[in-house]
């Protein structure tokens, strides 16, 4: 990874906590880039279980929209299965 690559996936860890919120911790974030396509893997702890956040783009930049609405969509279900879960 470049150091441009390298500074993307530390601010997207810090954007993806802010969407995240509390209760839900980064593990690891894995970026890659070859050829013509970029893929990114995030893996996250959520209330005792991991969660993957995966997304494949042409350029690294096209990897952050995909990543902030999966992650999004994780903390609604988080948070709407702690309303509706099991007690």
């Amino acid at each position: 990874m470049n150091d441009a690559e390298e500074r993307f996936a530390e601010r997207l860890a810090v954007d993806l906590e802010q969407v995240l919120g509390a209760g839900i911790a980064i593990d690891d974030i894995e970026l890659s880039e070859g050829g013509d396509a970029a893929h990114v893997r995030a893996t996250l702890l959520i209330e005792g279980r991991i969660e993957t956040i995966e997304a494949d783009a042409p350029d690294v930049l096209a990897l952050y929209r995909p990543v902030m609405e999966r992650a999004a969509e994780l903390r609604l279900g988080a948070a709407f299965w702690r309303m509706v879960g099991p007690t």
